[in-house]
């Protein structure tokens, strides 16, 4: 029976910033849920310079340990009151 879950520290997915009151940079850090998934996470690379409500991005780094993930996976960020959605489109490392 194979499984297509993946062990990983880094990720691709598209988010979508839900809001966020100024503008989100590399290296932002927010909480990232996923699943039973609860960790923070670091945006690691985006498309644009900065992000702002209604934007995407693309590749998520957890800061503490790998977590199991598989493509197509539903996730939600937040950090005070920004928030945003997404879906893993590919596994990293």
């Amino acid at each position: 029976m194979s499984s297509s879950f993946s062990s990983c520290r880094e990720f691709e997915a598209e988010i979508l910033v839900l809001y966020h009151s100024t503008t989100i940079g590399q290296k932002y850090q927010a909480m990232l849920h996923c699943g039973g998934i609860r960790q923070t996470a670091r945006i690691m690379n985006m498309d644009k310079t900065v992000l702002r409500t209604g934007d995407r991005a693309l590749v998520f780094q957890f800061i503490k340990n790998p977590e199991y993930l598989k493509v197509g996976a539903r996730l939600i960020f937040r950090e005070g009151r920004t928030k945003g959605i997404g879906k893993v489109t590919r596994i990293l490392a």
